[in-house]
């Protein structure tokens, strides 16, 4: 095993298991597109920092790139949620919003940059595909840290989390914390969706976001039973995907992942389209 390749597998799984955590209340919320929209504000984030390099070419780094990336997340994240939290506005509307202003905005700086410089900006393909070479071991530990106080947290909020996703208005009618659990589940998909960035891209997010938690919706109704199927499939996708592109380097880690994980989920439901076939079949 080179050291590459453990770096890769440390922050593949710590993303899966963070990812799979925050993908039955994904679901559950009917929150599919909220990787897209967080994670595609990573461009507009970028296209800050694009537009200011053509001023200040100092800060023409990676580095300050992909704290552009950082910033433009989190913001977006606090703004859905600002704009979803009173239903006034529902959520896919909001995520709509931010992702179609911070593309266009990202892609226009990226053009402004192409033009002024003639070269791409640093992480343009990264931001859509993901890129694992050279991945280091501090961005390893990093990918690691973040993502197990994101698994820490959602586990601590699990009895909230159930009451917010199921019924949110009675939920804090009853004195439950859904106002808090609506804003720190929008923070804690802003921090998982960063770290994916490097791994899939933001074109890959959702799939990660999505497809775990739909594959233990649909083999179980038991939340802890729901919460072990979402985990383990997110981290045998995470695993099976990166060990493709082990093998064939040509195929990128983060559509290898997806393609496991939606292989995962045809097997789960044509599975369980047979079984309700049979006990109908065997039902008086």
């Amino acid at each position: 095993m080179t050291l590459h390749f453990f770096y890769s597998l440390l922050t593949v799984v710590s993303l899966a298991t963070a990812c799979a955590f925050l993908s039955v209340p994904v679901v559950l919320r009917r929150w599919a597109f909220i990787g897209e929209g967080i994670s595609h504000a990573g461009f507009g984030g970028a296209g800050v920092v694009w537009l200011l390099a053509i001023i200040f070419p100092g800060i023409d780094h990676p580095h300050a790139v992909y704290s552009g990336v950082v910033i433009g997340c989190l913001l977006t994240a606090i703004g859905i949620a600002i704009l979803s939290r009173r239903e006034r506005i529902n959520a896919d509307a909001a995520i709509g919003i931010f992702l179609v202003t911070t593309l266009a905005l990202g892609f226009i700086a990226r053009s402004v940059y192409v033009e002024s410089l003639h070269h791409e900006p640093a992480w343009f393909d990264s931001l859509l595909f993901g890129q694992m070479k050279n991945l280091s071991g501090d961005y390893a530990l990093a990918a690691c840290m973040i993502s197990a106080a994101v698994t820490i947290t959602a586990i601590l909020l699990t009895k909230e989390t159930i009451a917010y996703c199921f019924d949110p208005i009675t939920a804090q009618a009853s004195g439950a914390r859904a106002s808090l659990v609506h804003y720190v589940l929008m923070v804690l998909l802003a921090l998982t969706i960063i770290i994916g960035v490097r791994v899939a891209g933001s074109v890959l997010m959702t799939a990660l976001l999505v497809v775990p938690g739909v594959i233990g919706t649909i083999l179980s109704r038991k939340w802890n039973v729901v919460m072990a199927i979402t985990v383990a499939s997110s981290i045998l996708g995470a695993i099976g995907g990166l060990l493709i592109n082990v093998q064939w380097r040509v195929v990128p880690v983060g559509p290898a992942i997806v393609l496991v994980l939606v292989g995962q989920f045809l097997l789960a439901y044509f599975t369980t389209c047979l079984l309700s076939r049979r006990m109908r079949a065997m039902s008086p």
